[in-house]
C-alpha cells in the first residue's frame, strides 16, 4: 500500500514530510510513528471524529433542498436536525485546535481543505470530514486517458437517449417571458439563434445565471436568486493559479510516483490560508518577491495506464503544480483576448509561475533540467476557459456559512421561475463526485422520486448477477 498523498512542510533542511494513507488504520499508525506519544490521542480522536461527522445523516440534504422550502423553513424553526446541524457549523480550525497545539499535525489534520478551495478558519469540519472520508478506502482516482475521457464517454450515452451535445456554442441568455423558461440565446460563430425549450437545467453555477445569463430584471423579480444573492454567506471562491510542465525524460527515469505533494512552507501555512502574508500583497510583483505558502504538486503521466500506449508520449512525463491566487492581482487584464493580454501581464503571471516551478523544484530537483515546455494560467485565464467569474475553479466559497441551514436550503435545484432547473457544483458541493451528486440531486427533483434508491437498487442487481455468473 502506497500514500496516495504526501504533506511537505518547510523548505531545504528544515523540511518534514509525512505519508498519507487511505486506510485510516495506515494512517494514524504512520503519524503516531512520527508524532510524540502525547499526541497519539488526538490522532485516534481525529480519526474518531472523521468517522462521527461523515457519516452525519446526508439525507439531511437532501431534505434541505428537495422539500418544499417553506416546510423546510417550518422545520428548521420548529428545531428538526438541530443537534446534526449544529455539528455542521463548527470550523475546521476550531476543533482541530482543540484537538492539539502541535503545528505539523494540525497541517496534517488540515492539509486537504484545498480540495475545496476554503481554508480551515472558514470551511466547516463536516465539509473536511466528508473529503477524508471520501478518500478513506480507496484512495485517489485518476481517469483513464485523462480528464478528456470523461466527456468523450458521457458524449455517447447522452445521443444514445435521444440528447444533442453542442460545442462552439455559447449561451448568452437564458430567456425567461411572463416567469418561466422558453428556451436559450446561442451563439455559434457569427451568429445568434434560439433555441426553445420549456426547461432549461443550469450548470454554469449561480453567479454566472445570475449576472451572465438571465436579465437583471429577471434576477431581482427572482425571490431565488435575490435571497441568494443579498446574503453575504454566498459568494464566489478563491481564485487559482496553474503550471503545466512537460519533461523531456519518463516518469520512471525521474522517479516520478503516483501521489500527491501538498507543499507548505511552513507549519503555519495551512491553517492561516488565504491569511497568509503573501496573499495580502497588492500586486503581483509584491507576492513574487515571498515563497508561495502552498503548492499542490502531482505527475499526471504517472497516474495514467494509458500514457505509454502513445508512442509520441514515451520518455517524456508531466507536472502539474496549483496554488491559490489573488483575483485583484489580475483583475485589470480580464476584459483582454486569450493570449493577447500584453506585456505587463506575461510579465505578472511569469514572476508568480516561475516562483511556482522554482519552488517545485526544491521538492523534485531531479526535474529542473529536464523541463521542456511551460503553460502557466491565471484567475483570468481561468475565466476564460471555464467561465468562472473571478478565477475560482469550485464555484461559490465553500465557507460555514454557505452551509448553514437557510442557505443551505436555499441553494436548491428548483428555481421560482418555471422551467429553469439548478445544477452542477453549487447545488452541492465541489469536485467531479460533488457535482455528479449534484446532479443527481437534480434529477430527483425533476422527476419526483428517489433515484439514489433507483441507483441502489441497480448496484445490488448488477451485483448479484454477477455472482449468479
Amino acid at each position: 500500500m502506497n500514500p496516495f498523498d504526501k504533506v511537505s512542510i518547510g523548505l531545504g533542511d528544515d523540511m518534514r514530510q509525512y505519508p498519507i494513507y487511505y486506510d485510516m488504520q495506515r494512517f494514524a499508525k504512520e503519524l503516531k510513528l512520527r508524532f510524540p506519544v502525547e499526541e497519539h490521542g488526538a490522532i485516534d480522536e481525529y480519526v474518531r471524529l472523521v468517522k462521527e461527522f461523515s457519516q452525519l445523516p446526508k439525507a439531511i440534504t437532501g431534505v434541505l433542498k428537495l422539500m418544499p422550502l417553506s416546510l423546510t423553513k417550518f422545520l428548521l424553526k420548529m428545531g428538526v436536525f438541530k443537534d446534526e446541524l449544529m455539528k455542521c457549523q463548527e470550523t475546521t480550525a476550531s476543533l482541530v485546535k482543540r484537538l492539539t497545539a502541535n503545528k505539523d499535525l494540525q497541517t496534517v489534520f488540515t492539509y486537504c481543505w484545498g480540495d475545496y478551495g476554503t481554508e480551515p478558519e472558514e470551511s466547516s469540519f463536516r465539509t473536511q470530514a466528508g473529503l477524508v472520508s471520501h478518500f478513506a478506502g480507496t484512495g485517489g482516482f485518476y481517469p483513464v486517458g485523462g480528464a478528456s475521457e470523461i466527456a468523450l464517454n458521457i458524449i455517447p450515452v447522452i445521443e444514445k437517449s435521444g440528447g444533442q451535445v453542442l460545442v462552439n456554442a455559447r449561451v448568452e441568455k437564458i430567456v425567461v417571458e411572463n416567469g418561466a423558461v422558453r428556451g436559450v440565446q446561442v451563439a455559434r460563430k457569427n451568429e445568434s439563434c434560439f433555441l426553445e425549450s420549456p426547461i432549461v437545467v443550469s450548470a454554469a453555477g449561480l453567479m454566472n445565471t445570475c449576472n451572465s445569463l438571465l436579465d437583471e430584471s429577471v434576477v431581482k423579480s427572482s425571490a431565488y436568486f435575490s435571497r441568494l444573492l443579498k446574503q453575504d454567506r454566498v459568494k464566489a471562491g478563491v481564485g487559482t493559479m496553474s503550471v503545466f510542465l512537460g519533461l523531456n525524460r519518463s516518469g520512471k527515469e525521474l522517479n516520478l510516483v503516483r501521489q500527491n505533494t501538498w507543499a507548505f512552507t511552513d507549519e503555519h501555512a495551512a491553517m492561516a490560508g488565504t491569511q497568509c502574508d503573501y496573499f495580502t500583497q497588492e500586486n503581483a510583483h509584491d507576492a513574487s518577491d515571498k515563497n508561495i505558502p502552498l503548492l499542490f504538486i502531482s505527475f499526471p503521466s504517472t497516474k495514467d495506464p494509458n500514457w505509454d500506449n502513445h508512442p509520441e508520449r514515451r520518455e517524456k512525463s508531466t507536472v502539474a503544480i496549483v496554488t491559490f491566487a489573488q483575483w485583484e492581482w489580475f483583475e485589470s487584464w480580464d476584459d483582454q483576448p486569450l493570449k493577447r493580454r500584453g506585456d505587463d501581464y506575461d510579465r505578472a503571471k511569469k514572476l508568480i509561475g516561475q516562483k511556482m516551478i522554482d519552488q517545485t523544484c526544491q521538492l523534485f530537483p531531479q526535474i529542473e533540467e529536464y523541463i521542456d515546455y511551460v503553460d502557466i494560467g491565471t484567475p483570468v485565464t481561468n475565466n476564460s476557459y471555464i467561465s468562472s467569474t473571478k478565477g475560482e475553479i469550485y464555484g461559490l466559497d465553500h465557507n460555514v456559512d454557505r452551509f448553514a441551514p437557510e442557505a443551505n436550503a436555499a441553494l436548491r435545484p428548483e428555481t421560482d421561475i418555471s422551467g429553469l432547473i439548478m445544477t452542477g457544483q453549487d447545488v452541492l458541493m465541489c469536485g467531479f463526485t460533488g457535482a455528479l451528486m449534484g446532479g443527481a440531486l437534480t434529477s430527483c427533483a425533476m422527476l419526483k422520486r428517489d433515484i439514489f434508491t433507483d441507483i441502489e437498487n441497480l448496484r445490488k442487481k448488477s451485483y448479484q448477477c454477477s455472482k449468479e455468473d
